[in-house]
């Protein structure tokens, strides 16, 4: 009886964890699965289809400088873009929480680009920012430039300006979405309750909806910051080749140059998952921490 009792009270407690059971199984299989899967490739198997090769050979070419400077301009295109978007993201939201309530034809503006692939997007925005594009011939005519060349250069640039401000239209939309609801919903659930303790809404966005906050805030930059660190279309026609954007030298690898390059394409994106991965552990490390800070963010 008393076995009974306690497997009732185990199946009751962790009942929760069978309603995520399909999304865990389908992660196991076919992320891990595919993980590992291309992990094996990357280190030289199924040597019948890619072709016989010393074990482990694409890491080894992969361990230059050349590679580093591409990882770090990879990782740190998909830092920025995870940041601009984050901040510009939760401003943008809170505004809309606060001001537009009601006015749900501004939400469905942040809503169009969701409907725009990234290919498309990069094509959109490099006929208007390139050189000839809509915003210089329409400086052009209203005297702002005196000729097209005097327009500053985004598309193919040294900075790779174009390619943030094409991931930065793609996903601070996004960032506002995800975050939008649960700002309504802290407002219209503390409003009272700081207007009650003579506090501004400055103080409850401040000490209450950011930290509550923070979380999903956090995991939402991180989603943006794994999709662009491997993510090639944008790059791929908005940035310049010397770059080295490794998500397009791996797709360049992958179909250019015959089946014997392919697990050195699959090597390079291995990298970038298990960095990826990484971020996100040291994410949810810092979370840990935080909670157990009591989740203050600033003193004072």
């Amino acid at each position: 009886m008393w076995q009974i009792n306690k497997r009732k009270e185990f199946i009751h407690k962790h009942i929760g964890l069978l309603g995520i059971t399909p999304a865990l199984l389908f992660v196991i299989f076919f992320f891990i699965g595919g993980f590992i899967h291309s992990f094996t490739i990357s280190m030289g198997a199924y040597q019948e289809i890619y072709g016989e090769a010393e074990i482990g050979w694409t890491y080894k070419e992969l361990w230059n400088s050349s590679f580093f400077e591409s990882l770090f301009v990879t990782v740190g295109m998909a830092a920025a873009s995870s940041l601009v978007a984050g901040i510009i993201g939760l401003v943008l939201a809170l505004l809309l929480a606060t001001y537009t309530y009601q006015k749900t034809w501004i939400h469905l503006i942040f809503q169009l680009p969701f409907g725009v692939p990234h290919l498309i997007a990069a094509y959109m925005l490099t006929q208007v920012l390139m050189g000839t594009g809509w915003v210089s011939r329409i400086a052009y005519h209203l005297g702002l430039i005196d000729e097209f060349e005097a327009f500053p250069i985004l598309i193919h640039d040294d900075w790779g300006v174009g390619v943030l401000l094409a991931y930065s239209w793609k996903e601070i939309p996004f960032i506002v979405l995800l975050i939008y609801p649960f700002i309504t919903k802290l407002l219209l659930e503390w409003k009272d309750t700081v207007q009650m303790l003579g506090g501004s809404f400055n103080q409850m966005v401040r000490w209450v909806i950011i930290p509550i906050l923070m979380p999903i805030w956090a995991g939402g930059m991180w989603v943006v910051f794994s999709y662009v660190l491997g993510a090639y279309e944008i790059p791929a026609l908005m940035a310049q080749t010397s770059f080295g954007f490794i998500p397009v030298t791996a797709w360049q690898e992958y179909t250019q140059f015959g089946l014997n390059r392919q697990p050195l394409a699959i090597a390079m994106n291995v990298v970038l998952a298990v960095v990826s991965l990484v971020v996100g552990v040291l994410l949810v490390m810092m979370q840990k921490k935080w909670y157990a800070s009591g989740r203050r963010l600033w003193k004072g």
